[in-house]
């Protein structure tokens, strides 16, 4: 009966600031045409699949009461895909996009324990693969030895302020 699992950004709801997740349940989806918006629309079989996507990138909006938004833009985007995936022509315009959409068959749920934890199935990017590590570990390692020769004056500062007034701490 779960068609899509849609996790939204932080901060949309005035109230809360958790991601909420929305759950769209359909009790018939096998192939029928429908009327959305007032078209013709035809629905391919979808009993086997469930379609999770995660919004929570789409968090630069705020409005004046500092909630995220959608813009229309960001809207139709969603729709799009939503709609290409539930379209018989869904293999010609529905793609898998990474830290976005994807589309999960219940085979692979079962095989996943029947986790519908959307990031179990959604491709995350690591970013972190064009960092030059040697280059970064340097700079951290120049940080630290000048973080630890202050705290080193420091505490030779204090030691000292100490036995200025006649008291000794070591």
């Amino acid at each position: 009966k779960i068609e899509a699992i849609i996790v939204l950004p932080r901060e949309m709801f005035y109230y809360t600031d958790i991601s909420v997740t929305l759950w769209i349940m359909r009790q018939h989806k096998k192939e029928r045409v429908i009327y959305r918006d007032g078209e013709k629309a035809t629905l391919r079989n979808r009993e086997n699949e469930i379609l999770f996507m995660d919004l929570r990138r789409m968090n630069e909006n705020i409005s004046e009461d500092k909630t995220v938004y959608f813009t229309e833009e960001q809207i139709n985007k969603i729709k799009y895909v939503y709609h290409s995936w539930q379209s018989p022509e869904y293999r010609n315009t529905y793609h898998d996009v990474a830290e976005f959409s994807k589309s999960v068959s219940l085979e692979t749920i079962k095989e996943n324990d029947y986790s519908l934890v959307p990031s179990k199935y959604i491709e995350f990017v690591d970013r972190d693969l064009d960092i030059d590590f040697d280059k970064e570990m340097t700079r951290i390692q120049k940080q630290m030895k000048e973080l630890l020769k202050e705290e080193k004056e420091t505490h030779q500062m204090l030691r000292d302020a100490f036995k200025g007034i006649g008291y000794d701490v070591e």
